[in-house]
This record gives structure tokens, sequence and C-alpha cells, in this order.
């Protein structure tokens, strides 16, 4: 079990983030352990053209500021969830005098995406060029390269972390998974780490063969965190070739709270148990996802085929 100071001073995070609501029920998991996995991998091994990139180096700490964009208002920055589902096709507030933007983000094209003006036009009666507040960060020295590596992102398309495509205005975006941590069958306390040597960057997590408990945050904007239909887990030693493979159901349980690809605590509410007894030393797996939010058509592979590949590596794991 943590100590009791870090326990408090992560409830006092989770208040200052969402913010004081009077008569809140009970917590019925105050007494969770909380598990840092510090093994998640550095997120500046992440391509600069992928959106996750984009949160971590530009929007999360230049613009999440307190007051800002810290889900005070929207466009929402604290999450990349958030933050894609507030941007991409989400329809504008504020506009010029000709009232020429409908979109915050419209993929493909700059001219007409509001973030992108905002960014580089002061737009009368707005509060300004963004970001107005950039003290304790890099926008300064490096805000050339921040805008074209946002302008290049809009230009591909606005795909989300994982390369899938911008939904249509109007459209809830497909559900994202935005953490892993893998433990010894029946263990939350010790999560598997990472290897360190990676030449990659992302090392895979490093598990004997046998039973492996698998925990994941997914998220949708809309959905329950206990709402998901169905998640399947998928293992196989092919990064691309998903049969045959090793297969086992997530199913929802009392969380875990653990760090995200973002380093942000998170509550882990999925499960799945991993039965590698047959695999062998030295052999890499890469795992795969397939969610059903109960909202879109179809279901959501993560990571798939379309993702870039850096993600295969975020999702693998090292038979030791």
């Amino acid at each position: 079990m943590m100590h009791t100071s870090r326990f408090c001073g992560f409830l006092i995070l989770i208040l200052l983030v969402f913010g004081c609501k009077p008569k809140d029920p009970e917590n019925p998991y105050s007494e969770l352990t909380y598990v840092v996995n510090n093994d998640n991998p550095n997120l500046e091994a992440i391509p600069a053209t992928n959106f996750a990139w984009l949160h971590e180096k530009i929007f999360r700490p230049t613009c999440a500021n307190s007051g800002c964009h810290d889900g005070t208002f929207e466009p929402e920055f604290r999450s990349v969830a958030s933050a894609y589902n507030t941007l991409v096709n989400h329809p504008v507030i504020t506009n010029n005098a000709s009232n020429s933007f409908n979109y915050r983000v419209v993929p493909g094209d700059t001219a007409f995406s509001l973030l992108h003006e905002r960014l580089t036009v002061f737009i009368p009666n707005t509060s300004g060029v963004m970001p107005l507040e950039t003290s304790g960060t890099d926008w300064v020295e490096n805000s050339e390269m921040y805008i074209s590596k946002i302008e290049s992102w809009i230009l591909a398309g606005a795909k989300d972390m994982y390369g899938n495509p911008a939904p249509s205005a109007e459209i809830s975006t497909p559900p994202i998974i935005y953490g892993l941590a893998i433990f010894p069958h029946d263990n939350t306390t010790d999560p598997y780490p990472r290897d360190a040597e990676s030449p990659f960057g992302i090392g895979a997590i490093e598990v004997p063969s046998g039973l492996v408990d698998v925990w994941i945050f997914p998220y949708q904007e809309q959905a329950y965190p206990t709402g998901f239909t169905s998640i399947g887990l998928y293992a196989s030693l092919s990064a691309t070739n998903f049969v045959p493979t090793i297969t086992s159901p997530f199913a929802a349980q009392p969380p875990i709270t653990a760090l995200d690809f973002g380093d942000s605590p998170s509550q882990f509410y999925y499960k799945a148990t991993l039965d590698l007894s047959t695999a062998s030393s030295g052999q890499t797996y890469y795992l795969r996802c397939n969610i059903n939010d109960g909202i879109q058509p179809n279901s959501t592979e993560i990571p798939s085929n379309t993702s870039e590949p850096f993600w295969y590596l975020f999702f693998s794991i090292l038979i030791q």
C-alpha cells in the first residue's frame, strides 16, 4: 500500500484538476493501491508528426495553464484525449469579423482551422494571439518549429494519436487506450519494467513466461469508464499479423490508479490475464486491443496496421 502522504497528494491533485464539487459521493475505492509505473516510455521518442507529441510538447505544457485551457473552458488541453476531442472538427466559439471559421481544426486545411489562426494572427475582439502565457515554457524559443509541426499535422489529416482518420464533424471520436501496465498474475503493486537498453528509445515490457495481468486505461469522451461493451486482448509474434494469436478478454475490475502514457494518474479499470506459458526466452510479443465503446458502428483496433510503428513498441513484451 502507498504511504498516506502520497495518497493525500494524489487526492489533492484530482481536486485541483477537476474542481471542487460539494457533497460528492463517498469514493468506494478510497483504499486502493496507487501504482507508480515509472517505466512508461519517454514520449520524446514519439515522432513529432504524432498528435501525442504535439500534446506532450505544446498543448499541455504551454496551454493547459491554470485559468486557461485547463478545463476552465474549451479547448481543453489537460489530456491528449480531451485536446483532440475539443479541437478536431469541433465547432468554434469565437470567430473573426467575417465569421470565416466553423471548426477549430479542419483536417487537411490550415486556412480554415481557427487553431492555426489563433496561433498566427491577432483577431479583434479576442484575447489575442495564442498562447497568452509562455513563462516557464520553451514556446518563445521554439514557436516557429511548433507551429510548423501543428501545420504539418493538420495538413496530413489531423489524425489521432493512433493514426485513425479524423471523425466527421459532429461525430463522436473513436476510443483510445492511453495507459498500459503489466503485473505478475494477481499482483497490482509491482509492474514489470520496460527494457531500459532498447536501441529504439521505447523498450518492450520485460515479463517471464507464464501468467501475467495486463491492465489498460481506455477512454472515449461519451463512454462511462466501465461502459465499454467488449475489449479483447491479442498477442502475436508479428507486429502486424495477428493470426494465429494468444487471446484473452478484458474484464472491468475495481480500478487501480497508475500513470498513463502522459505520466498523469489515471484509473485503470480493465484487466486481462495473458497465458504466456508456451513462450520462450528472448521472444517479443506484440499486443493489440480490439475495443467496442457501444457508440461507434465498428470496433476500434489499437494499435492497428495503420498506426505508426513506434506504437507497436509501446504495446510489446519481451520474454525474459
